[in-house]
């Protein structure tokens, strides 16, 4: 019993032995055909300056692929991947604007037995014209001035920029955006700006989509000046004037104050916002709309440009 469990395990292991040196002999001699599957394999584009010669462009999926499912033996198709395998799409043909479905041609540098299938076989290309335009840049702001600060208009020493590229591509860009942040400022600003794309409705182009790899601009910053204002708070002095008994009324105007920026010069100088001149005589109604005089260099923080007066006979 004991000689038969010990040539059972020898048995075992000579089996072992020429199963593996079977399956060497597949591998190394008889080297099987094998498919593979290749995905993500990037297409390419050539003769793109003969489309540039004929004031064309191609607007093309940066993201196109083409998967292959190659045949080959083992040993030949084992280095082939994505990274060495060059999908094209020749320009050559193309002489107008539209959609065409062009070959996609592939260059493997192994040898293999063939290519089983492509997916896709052709190419969706989306030629257009090249055309040139400008645009104004627009200074977009973020953040804010310092408590007790106001910004004044800011300016870009760039007013407008030249852009170039596919007609589809500009059309879609409104103008251009600089933009500048307060960060809490209380000093006048003077800042080096990225340039950007701002679509119709004013929003920012993302810089990920394809306009920025499509569109040139003329200019890639520009110096942005804004001056930043102290704030000051001054009552309003209602200007009334009567025919008599001025002191029979009892007068205010709403709001009573108004906040107001200027240069440092003369915002110094201002302690009180006058009104037009008001004739209570001819007052039909106890309140009237009145507009205030406003001192040249001054602008005010909310906009007022009117304060209703009231004026009150006294008892």
């Amino acid at each position: 019993m004991k000689d038969f469990f010990l040539k059972d395990s020898v048995l075992k292991v000579i089996s072992f032995i020429v199963a593996v040196l079977l399956w060497v002999y597949i591998i190394s001699v008889v080297d099987p055909s094998v498919d593979i599957t290749v995905r993500d394999i990037p297409i390419r584009y050539t003769n793109q300056n003969l489309l540039e010669e004929k004031g064309l462009c191609l607007i093309s999926d940066s993201k196109a692929t083409v998967e292959l499912k190659i045949s080959g033996s083992r040993k030949r198709v084992a280095n082939i991947d994505n990274k060495n395998i060059y999908a094209t799409v020749d320009l050559t043909t193309i002489s107008k604007t539209g959609t065409f479905s062009l070959p996609i041609a592939i260059s493997i540098p192994y040898e293999y037995d063939e290519i089983v299938s492509k997916k896709p076989y052709n190419a969706s290309v989306v030629i257009d014209k090249i055309v040139s335009a400008e645009r104004d840049v627009k200074v977009v702001t973020t953040g804010n001035t310092a408590n007790g600060y106001i910004a004044g208009s800011a300016v870009p020493s760039v007013k407008t920029v030249s852009l170039t590229g596919p007609a589809t591509m500009i059309e879609r860009i409104g103008s251009i955006g600089a933009e500048i942040d307060y960060d809490g400022r209380s000093a006048e600003i003077n800042d080096t700006a990225r340039l950007f794309f701002l679509d119709k409705e004013g929003k920012r182009i993302a810089s990920s989509n394809e306009i920025y790899s499509l569109v040139e601009k003329s200019v890639e910053e520009t110096e942005v000046k804004c001056t930043v204002y102290k704030l000051k708070t001054v009552p309003v002095k209602v200007d009334a004037r009567a025919l008599d008994g001025i002191s029979n009324y009892k007068i205010s105007a709403q709001p009573s104050n108004v906040t107001i920026y200027a240069e440092n010069a003369v915002l110094e100088k201002i302690e009180e916002i006058k009104t037009e001149i008001i004739n209570l005589d001819g007052m039909a109604e106890d309140t009237q709309e009145v507009k205030l005089v406003i001192p040249e260099g001054v602008s005010f923080r909310d906009g007022i440009t009117k304060v209703n007066v009231k004026a009150e006979k006294r008892g």
